[in-house]
């Protein structure tokens, strides 16, 4: 009996051209990147180096430091904020923790914790992102007391140990909430990036010299200095995540973390230049703009696919 050959014809023919559009999405997204980050990548060349420098931290190394020196940070009590007082923060691109933020704040983020699909991995990092999510109350506080508006949101979850050092793609700010578990949050002030060998990540530039378990931080001995942070359930930590190097590691098993990205030019070159000219980031943020899935990331596989 003779098949008959054009249904399979067919299927390949329809999966050509959903691979082209496909491509096509891809190149527009690339465009746009570049179009938006482009004259902001002029604007910041040379921007590092012109940050004037933080206070002799000759005194500021605690004891048990794993190396360089680990700064002190302020923790905040949000009934005693003032939008001016985070503010400076922001302008100067200062981690900040915050502390007992009312819990009636974060109700509306229930409707962005999906259920997890029976199968998913449990050692891997869960991601489930929204752009331009209706936040209620939570959008109103961060609008009053930090004076920007929330672009997106990533809820963060999994079994997971830890990810890279890196600096987030697209510029914004981080209002980073953890709603379960307790996380260890190493943040590099800005002014140290030039002294870092840096990859290119699909969504992030990040330092070469670090791994995913926690074991590989010696690259901290070769600058000044860090902040060290643990998070726990209810606090928030807000920081320049596009322009400060970054390493989270769980304390706990399956944390979850709902991260508020906030609109906020002021970013580094380095992942600025990224975004521009790297085709594997506007890959990955084509599949979040068409995609309403749960991703599933192997945090080892910064540079590869994501998914």
């Amino acid at each position: 009996m003779v098949l008959n050959p054009l249904p399979q014809v067919a299927k390949t023919f329809v999966s050509t051209i959903l691979h082209g559009l496909h491509i096509g999405r891809c190149f527009i997204v690339m465009i746009g990147l570049t179009m938006i980050e482009f004259p902001l990548l002029l604007f910041t060349l040379g921007r590092e180096t012109s940050i004037p420098d933080l206070p002799p931290a000759s005194s500021m190394k605690e004891e048990g430091a794993v190396g360089g020196r680990q700064f002190k940070f302020d923790v905040l009590e949000a009934a005693d904020l003032s939008p001016e007082t985070l503010r400076e923060y922001v302008q100067r691109s200062e981690p900040v923790m915050i502390k007992n933020v009312p819990s009636q704040m974060f109700d509306a983020l229930s409707k962005f914790a999906p259920e997890i699909p029976p199968g998913t991995p449990e050692d891997k990092l869960l991601i489930d992102q929204y752009t331009l999510p209706s936040l209620g109350e939570m959008s109103k506080w961060i609008k009053h007391y930090i004076g920007k508006r929330v672009l997106y949101l990533a809820r963060f979850s999994g079994g997971y140990k830890g990810g890279y050092a890196h600096i987030d793609s697209f510029p914004s700010y981080n209002f980073y909430y953890c709603r379960r578990g307790r996380k260890k949050v190493y943040i590099v002030p800005r002014q140290y990036n030039s002294l870092l060998n840096f990859g290119k990540g699909y969504d992030s530039v990040f330092v070469r010299d670090d791994d995913t378990t926690g074991t590989k931080l010696e690259w901290l001995e070769t600058i000044p200095g860090y902040w060290t942070f643990e998070v726990e359930a209810g606090d928030v930590l807000l920081f320049n995540n596009s322009a400060c190097i970054h390493k989270f590691m769980n304390l706990t098993h399956n944390p979850e973390i709902f991260t508020m990205r906030l609109a906020h030019m002021d970013s580094s070159p380095l992942t600025l230049w990224n975004d521009c000219f790297n085709w594997t980031g506007a890959k990955y943020f084509t599949d979040i703009a068409f995609s309403n899935k749960t991703g599933v990331r192997d945090t080892a596989s910064i540079e590869g696919k994501p998914y």
